[in-house]
């Protein structure tokens, strides 16, 4: 039953991702369509959203987002965290400079709006620092994973601060929010977390198995930025994500 799921979902998916392209190639493409236009960003929420369904996701979604021109900072536990929120409000994500040559899903990242920073380089973060701002005045949302990487989402790493600056140079709103897995005990679903040397592939084929995974988007209320440096405020971001997560992990 199990094997039968997978393959049935992995064509589904492949299915999927071929619709992304030709979707791309039109929109993009063909017509110039960019990630600031409405229409655009809509077909991308979407197709993010039919991606979730495909993978058996279960979502919930608590408070509301902040609204357009805000930075979001959320944890992260897996590739899925991507589509899960870009599925639930149009959002321009910071990720790796390495995504961008990714077959296929760089192309899709790329022209989906996606700013990158290369990440162990003398001046990444002046330069993903300066492309977040030109987004952010631009009138878009930025979500960045403070954490620089992966983790089992039963705790939460020190965040980077470096990555709040625009922030607060601009005097935005920051929303933190928290994202979860829950399995037993209120702790991750183990198959969840793409952590450690784990290949993309074996962690994408443990989860087409299951038959259905919850997710929760916690969205907390905005902070209040102001007589916070960076540092004060990636430490206030980090505490109220962390707080969340130990309680619910307690329940």
């Amino acid at each position: 039953m199990k094997t039968l799921r997978r393959v049935t979902r992995l064509l589904l998916f492949l299915g999927h991702v071929l619709w992304g392209v030709l979707l791309t190639a039109i929109f993009a493409g063909v017509l110039r369509m960019s990630v600031t236009q409405p229409f655009y960003q809509g077909l991308v929420q979407a197709w993010l959203r039919r991606l979730t369904r495909i993978m058996g996701v279960r979502v919930k979604v608590s408070g509301t987002p902040a609204s357009a021109g805000a930075l979001l900072v959320a944890n992260h536990i897996t590739w899925l965290d991507i589509p899960l929120l870009g599925g639930v409000l149009p959002v321009r994500f910071l990720s790796k400079q390495e995504v961008r040559h990714w077959p296929v899903v760089g192309w899709l990242a790329v022209k989906a709006g996606t700013l990158f920073i290369t990440r162990g380089k003398a001046g990444a973060a002046a330069a993903a620092t300066a492309t977040m701002t030109d987004a952010l005045q631009g009138g878009a949302t930025v979500l960045l994973f403070p954490e620089g990487t992966t983790t089992t989402g039963n705790d939460v790493l020190p965040f980077h601060a470096r990555l709040f600056a625009p922030a607060i140079n601009l005097d935005i709103p920051v929303q933190p929010i928290v994202l979860r897995y829950p399995g037993v005990n209120g702790l991750t679903q183990p198959l969840i977390p793409y952590v450690d040397d784990q290949a993309l592939w074996d962690n994408l084929w443990g989860v087409l198995g299951e038959s259905e995974c919850a997710a929760e988007i916690h969205f907390l209320p905005p902070l209040i930025i102001t007589g916070l440096d960076r540092k004060g405020l990636a430490t206030l971001c980090e505490t109220n994500i962390r707080q969340l997560i130990e309680k619910s992990s307690k329940v």
